[in-house]
């Protein structure tokens, strides 16, 4: 897991730099246009005389305003909608809140889609009624891909094997523990129901003849799991996945500090340093969720 993490690291800081001042003023810029990038963030109304009637705010509070590329309508999201977006840069200036160090980033608009995102499930919910609830909530593996603190979120890139020709929802949840304490740490479980979807262990030798690889995004909103008054606490997130050769489970984790100064900045930890990343030739199928 940590190998996986630095060889991410070293491809993001080989990238960079992303621009190239322009002259002496540093509220402008030429950005480089030529790669593709990918991010995550929140629909923003706004109102700058464009076709377009939402920007995208970033997690650590920056804007992109799409100025070229795809166009997507009011009808097509709410504000607020959390979303993933493929882009190119176009240019940048300070933001209108520029004096926090904001910026806004205009952008080629490449694609956009809805992330689905929940607040995590307490155990003491699930204990209620504890026979149905835990059974509802499900317990299949899922193979967490990348993972990281941004804003208020947790961010989740996951893989799943589901059975070829499926349409099944799958149903994805994040338990925070607050039965049992643990110090300081709060414990968080991603939790996966495949709805009889996934893959029989006993069953191997059927992987690559009746079932595939699908690719899952979700952002759970953390703010919750913060006591009163509280703007920082360290997370330990746990998972239960596959082992290499889909043969048995192996229970994953992970730990991070998850520190809220405002609605917009978090400190990051597990394994992503920024949500900004190169977007890779390679697509994997999407998988529906709720």
């Amino acid at each position: 897991m940590k190998t996986k993490t630095w060889k991410l690291l070293l491809l993001l800081f080989a990238a960079a730099p992303l621009f190239t001042a322009c002259d002496d003023d540093e509220d402008y810029y030429y950005v480089h246009n030529g790669d593709m990038w990918s991010t995550y963030g929140n629909l923003e109304k706004i109102d700058n005389g464009s076709r377009q009637k939402y920007a995208i705010r970033m997690d650590d509070g920056d804007r992109l305003i799409v100025t070229d590329g795809m166009f997507f309508s009011a009808d097509e999201g709410d504000e607020g909608m959390r979303v993933h977006v493929r882009y190119a840069y176009v240019g940048s200036e300070r933001g209108e809140a520029g004096l926090n160090g904001t910026m806004d980033y205009y952008i080629r608009l490449y694609g956009i889609n809805e992330v689905l995102c929940k607040e995590p499930v307490k155990q003491s919910f699930i204990n209620e009624n504890e026979e149905h609830r835990q059974d509802s909530i499900g317990n299949d593996p899922i193979n967490v891909t990348d993972a990281w603190l941004g804003g208020k979120y947790l961010n989740v890139e996951f893989q799943v094997l589901v059975k070829n020709n499926s349409d099944v929802k799958h149903f994805i949840n994040l338990v925070q523990e607050d039965v049992e304490t643990h110090n300081d740490t709060v414990y968080v479980y991603l939790r996966h129901n495949a709805y009889e979807d996934g893959i029989d262990l006993a069953g191997t030798n059927q992987i690559e003849r009746d079932y595939r690889w699908n690719f899952g995004r979700v952002s759970f909103d953390l703010t919750p799991i913060l006591g009163e008054n509280q703007t920082s606490t360290p997370i330990k997130f746990i998972w239960t996945a596959f082992n290499r050769e889909i043969t048995s489970t192996v229970e994953c984790s992970e730990t991070g500090t998850f520190t809220l100064s405002n609605d917009l900045e978090a400190e990051t930890g597990l394994y992503r340093h920024s949500a900004v990343q190169e977007v890779s030739s390679e697509e994997l199928s999407d998988i529906e969720l709720n």
